[in-house]
């Protein structure tokens, strides 16, 4: 019954992950043993001009890149091609390089093809089989959904990778919602999400926006040039599980972030229903539709643009910018330490205030480290029972019977150990400024005490 609910018309609207294969492929990759002549090379970029003419989003550019490459086909630039993968790359920079469209994406791939040409089969046995792989290549990832986490002041974090059609991964999205729905505030983290499919943009979205029309909010429209039509994205009217519409949200972006993970980041900022915190998106907004040229090939194909009903337009090359910008690798203790902040303001339960300030001392530290000088350092060294302390290069070091730690500074005598944030260390000082005892602090509140006796 749930997957029903969402199996509309989305098996063409895909959004692709066209920013990082863009960047992650050589020119100079090669097929061992497959070659192509110049008779393949006209037929390609023929059926890449007709393609652009017939369905591209906008004819004047189609235009443009049809006599760019053809062009360039008869003034011979491609002739020393005969490399199947090595063609399709420089046909992407090609289009590129008219378009700057970053959905633009060409690559020799046979099994793919064979794939594409099963699902669009008359034969049910075909498609059946076609949609039965997408659905297992996805479960393989675990439909993009890559870590859950339940941090520490009751905050739920969500390491998404990809959405997959949520025809597939629908069930483990609704999972991880209702997980997310016993947190205090919430950070979704799509700094390493390319992409994927608006109906799995539709259905978390309708997890956190209230529905101001018979229960539902207008997310999105797809406009297509090719048949002149237009597909409206609403959230869904009922989702298994509680809503969580007035939790903190905070959503952490990067440059690599794009196309259906850009619509859900720019869905939510336009409905100012969460935070954006990182860097500004990779800028790839329109819609993509898979196509098999001359057999072995497959292009992503740009047939469509969203159209947001509150700005009006999209984030198409200008990336959706985020309310507070910090480089990406920042972004998640920077998300983190505000939402514990403001839970900080609301909070009265004693146990979860003690987790809260827990958690900002160690981000606080490790946002802006604290420096102590070695002087100051070496009032703490001492054997303290069986536990000892020590100078190494002037850093601190921790041992008690196991592993050594260097230790970290989170105020002059309060320190955490390096990989271990369960516990942490303060030093008891004496009139001289001398440690005599030192404090183990445990994270469930516990403590315990050892005198200094060395």
């Amino acid at each position: 019954m749930f997957r029903s609910k969402l199996t509309v018309s989305y098996s063409m609207a895909v959004f692709l992950v066209s920013i990082l294969s863009f960047q992650s492929q050589s020119i100079g990759d090669t097929v061992k043993d497959v070659h192509i002549d110049s008779k393949t090379r006209a037929a390609i970029v023929d059926d890449i001009g007709e393609l652009l003419m017939e369905k591209y989003i906008f004819l004047d550019v189609a235009e443009r890149i049809k006599e760019h490459i053809s062009t360039r086909l008869k003034n011979g630039d491609y002739d020393s091609i005969d490399d199947p993968a090595r063609f399709a790359m420089v046909l992407v920079e090609d289009l590129y390089q008219i378009s700057e469209d970053r959905h633009f994406y060409l690559e020799f791939n046979p099994e793919r093809a064979e794939l594409i040409r099963a699902q669009r089969s008359r034969s049910k046995e075909e498609k059946a089989a076609a949609e039965k792989q997408y659905c297992e290549d996805d479960r393989l990832k675990n439909f993009g959904f890559k870590k859950l986490e339940h941090l520490k002041g009751n905050i739920g974090y969500l390491d998404i990778r990809f959405f997959s059609n949520a025809v597939y991964g629908g069930e483990t999205a609704v999972a991880a919602m209702n997980f997310l729905a016993n947190m205090d505030a919430v950070i979704i983290d799509l700094r390493d999400t390319p992409g994927g499919y608006p109906n799995m943009v539709q259905l978390l979205c309708s997890y956190f926006i209230r529905g101001t029309r018979e229960g539902r909010t207008h997310l999105n429209t797809f406009e297509r040039r090719f048949d002149d039509s237009m597909e409206q994205f609403w959230t869904i009217s009922y989702v298994p599980g509680q809503r969580m519409y007035d939790m903190d949200l905070y959503l952490l972006t990067s440059k690599y972030t794009g196309s259906g993970a850009e619509e859900f980041v720019y869905n939510m900022k336009n409905l100012q229903r969460a935070t954006l915190i990182g860097e500004t998106t990779g800028g790839a907004a329109h819609h993509v539709e898979d196509v098999v040229i001359q057999d072995s090939f497959v292009m992503h194909l740009p047939s469509g643009r969203p159209i947001n009903p509150i700005s009006g337009s999209n984030w198409e090359k200008t990336g959706v910018q985020p309310h507070i910008a910090v480089e990406a690798e920042k972004a998640y203790d920077k998300a983190y330490l505000i939402a514990l902040e403001q839970l900080l303001k609301k909070v009265e339960a004693e146990e979860q205030l003690f987790q809260i300030n827990w958690a900002m001392d160690g981000l606080k530290a490790k946002l802006n480290p604290i420096e102590i000088d070695e002087k100051t350092l070496g009032r703490y060294v001492g054997s303290y029972g069986e536990r000892r302390v020590w100078l190494d290069n002037g850093e601190l070091i921790y041992q008690r019977t196991g592993p050594q730690h260097r230790l970290i500074a989170l105020r002059e005598n309060l320190f955490g150990l390096e990989g271990l944030d369960r516990f942490r260390i303060e030093f008891i000082l004496d009139k001289r400024g001398q440690a005599k005892e030192l404090i183990g602090l445990y994270d469930n509140g516990m403590k315990d005490s050892s005198e200094r006796t060395k």
